[in-house]
């Protein structure tokens, strides 16, 4: 009974958790850039159809650099909440800004297309968010596929009075046709220019006119190629219509790039907010560094160079321990710290295993707490997930849960103990791993690669060579013999080099592949 008590506990709160966000969404609150405050969840369509979600990709002329993959993961991570611990029926969308002046220079410096520079780069950054367990989006779009919807987007605001075509064959959103200009983020006053053919400086590129050499399509306006801002406003009116609920990206996207695009999709529309939730996600800086993370300043280090020392799960807890939106600082101090709270969990859960298989001796578990205490937890967790999406608290909370039970299973046993409460223990240990892979920690998944099956046959050879130590040392411990200690000592630093890690339980040992 107690095995299956608190995973129906769970199964009922999410159920209420489902049922509550429909009724009333603003039971999530969200910080909104526009009012310089949380403000509760309102969904621009029914939570029970689907919900829009739409992301600023990258422009892909360059290796992605870790600057990238925080903003990456950490969206991952707000998105695996909103579909997987509040339940909406999430379609997430990307675009890919495959032309672009940084492309045409770096083609012009390789010496290739530009077709096959974006194209690379393209490739391998879908191949760095899958080698980060970030979950690709359901929509993918390149810039260039989507030429002729552009250009009617162009076309549509000219018609309305917010564009103008200038003396260069460019096209520009007058800014000072739109009253609500800045309201993502407090822009200062410009100075009135004609220079490059605008009329005020604040105005932006829609369409940008051909220059000799350079790649180009035609348009009424004359051959040229899309303007920066205009690409995703084209592409998500495209999939998602009038209306988005959430459109996502660097904090550095805010001014200009999102600040553009509201403008000219509310003028485009005719609706007073396209977006109804923008989020930002904070800078990574290195250690000692204020500056963001930016090839133009060569203080990048790619996702590459990353993988190579760290794993995936060791920096997307390092983006789980600070909140979204505020700066992470990344090196060898940070990154530790990460480690160690995944190594904690690790350690848990190889413990709890030895606990619940019998390997630890038994200790008294006062089941009635444990569950209360779980529960507890749990409704923490969903606070802290509704409030703006509070990772690094939630984090803190599993630890808490993790070092009650720790603590239990690993307290002096007593002379008799009549049952360990292994059921309990195991309840609460699926909830704390199901917590972890609601995150993406990929160790903690259902499909783990860091762990094989006692039943395959590496593992049997180590439950082998395990239980031969094991008879070692028991007589070791009956004879007292220091010299079988040492055997049994340099048996377990021989296989912690092959990278299996082995715990002794009093007479027991159970052992586990090392976590890097």
């Amino acid at each position: 009974m107690r095995m299956t008590m608190l995973p129906t506990l769970r199964h009922i709160r999410q159920f209420s958790s489902q049922s509550r966000l429909r009724e009333s969404p603003q039971l999530i609150r969200i910080y909104s850039c526009k009012e310089r405050a949380k403000v509760p969840l309102q969904l621009a369509s029914d939570p029970s159809s689907f919900t829009s979600f739409y992301t600023c990709g990258p422009t892909v002329y360059d290796s992605a650099h870790i600057g990238h993959a925080s903003c990456y993961v950490r969206l991952d991570i707000v998105q695996r909440i909103l579909r997987d611990h509040f339940r909406l029926r999430l379609v997430s969308a990307m675009n890919i800004t495959d032309i672009d002046d940084k492309i045409i220079k770096r083609a012009g410096e390789d010496g290739r297309p530009w077709q096959d520079v974006s194209r690379r780069y393209e490739q391998e950054f879908w191949g760095d968010l899958q080698r980060l367990n970030v979950r690709l989006p359901d929509i993918r779009l390149r810039v260039t596929d989507h030429i002729p919807a552009i250009v009617g987007f162009v076309e549509a605001l000219i018609r309305e009075g917010f564009a103008y075509k200038s003396s260069d064959d460019s096209v520009y959103f007058e800014t000072s046709r739109y009253s609500q200009y800045g309201k993502l983020q407090n822009i200062p006053a410009v100075e009135e220019s004609t220079s490059e053919g605008k009329k005020s400086a604040a105005d932006f590129a829609l369409w940008k006119a051909a220059k000799p050499g350079e790649p180009a399509w035609e348009s009424p306006f004359g051959p040229g190629r899309p303007g920066w801002h205009i690409e995703c406003s084209t592409l998500a009116t495209q999939i998602f219509g009038k209306r988005l609920d959430f459109h996502a990206g660097g904090l550095d996207l805010r001014f200009p790039h999102h600040e553009n695009e509201e403008a000219q999709s509310c003028c485009y529309h005719g609706v007073p907010d396209w977006v109804q939730h923008w989020i930002h996600t904070g800078q990574l800086h290195l250690e000692g560094q204020t500056a963001k993370m930016s090839k133009s300043l060569k203080n990048t280090i790619s996702i590459g160079e990353l993988l190579e020392r760290s794993s995936a799960d060791e920096f997307r807890m390092l983006c789980l321990l600070s909140h979204y939106r505020s700066a992470i600082e990344f090196g060898d101090q940070s990154m530790t710290v990460a480690t160690n709270v995944l190594r904690k969990f690790h350690s848990f859960f190889d413990d709890s295993k030895a606990y619940v298989s019998g390997v630890k001796p038994a200790t008294v578990i006062n089941s009635a707490d444990l569950q209360s205490t779980l529960q507890e937890i749990d409704l923490k967790i969903d606070e802290f997930l509704r409030n703006d999406f509070n990772t690094a608290s939630a984090i803190t909370s599993l630890g808490d849960l993790a070092s009650v039970v720790h603590k239990s299973i690993n307290q002096k046993p007593p002379e008799a103990v009549q049952a360990s409460e292994s059921g309990t223990v195991q309840a609460v240990t699926n909830y704390i791993r199901d917590k972890l892979n609601l995150f993406g920690l990929e160790a903690f998944g259902e499909n783990r690669k860091s762990e094989i099956s006692s039943k395959d046959s590496t593992g049997q050879i180590i439950d082998s060579v395990v239980q031969i130590r094991n008879s070692v040392r028991g007589q070791a411990i009956e004879s007292k013999d220091r010299r079988l200690f040492a055997v049994c000592d340099q048996m377990r630093n021989q296989l912690k080099q092959a990278g299996v890690e082995v715990k002794d339980h009093g007479r027991n040992s159970s052992w586990s592949f090392e976590k890097r």
